[in-house]
């Protein structure tokens, strides 16, 4: 793993995102059934790494293994339409950047056995944030902070009551919000499984 390069902020930010950890952690694992609706989720997913440059000599490589558990749809969240709240964590085969981050995941119907999903959230990284090596530049996604905004687009097709198969697609960046400066960004995609837990 190449040496990052510090964040001057990240003090603030680190223990605002500790903070929301602890917080979206209490939602998944806590909580009265009567006050929630449906089943807590393991998702296990294959993600590329890096789609966007998929030539092996072009930044990023490699596949992401990706594992999140998600709540029970909160029913406090009624006025947001129930979502389910996330932890979730992404590691890569090559040594290239590895994620964690948690959130809120809205999913819905669009037919009797395939739903879509849009997720939310913030997650940290070890990745490089800039550098003034050429060859480092052309070989490593710049991220310019270690805060990201993580969004997912995802499609699920029922297998049974405890199963389903789906695609999803994550993104995650700064948008000059988290950060400023450099923002090159991570974008993954693969195939994704998700179990009920009784």
């Amino acid at each position: 793993m190449t040496q990052i390069t510090g964040n001057s902020t990240g003090g603030s930010r680190a223990g605002s995102g500790l903070a929301l950890l602890v917080l979206t952690l209490a939602g998944v694992t806590a909580g009265p059934a009567s006050a929630q609706e449906g089943s807590r989720e393991l998702r296990v997913a294959v993600m590329q790494h890096d789609v966007l440059h998929p030539s092996a000599g072009d930044r990023e490589s490699g596949t992401n293994l990706e594992i999140a558990l998600l709540s029970r749809p909160i029913g406090r969240l009624d006025a947001l339409g129930r979502p389910q709240a996330y932890v979730s964590g992404s590691l890569n085969s090559d040594r290239d950047t590895n994620f964690a981050s948690v959130g809120l995941a809205w999913r819905r119907s669009l037919s009797e056995r395939l739903t879509g999903e849009l997720q939310f959230g913030y997650a940290v990284h070890d990745g490089l944030l800039d550098t003034e090596d050429p060859v480092e530049a052309r070989s490593r996604l710049l991220l310019g902070s270690r805060d990201l905004f993580r969004t997912v687009v995802g499609f699920d097709w029922t297998l049974s009551d405890d199963a389903r198969i789906g695609l999803q697609w994550v993104h995650l960046s700064h948008g000059q919000i988290l950060g400023e400066g450099r923002n090159q960004g991570i974008d993954t995609a693969g195939l994704v499984m998700t179990y009920r837990l009784r």
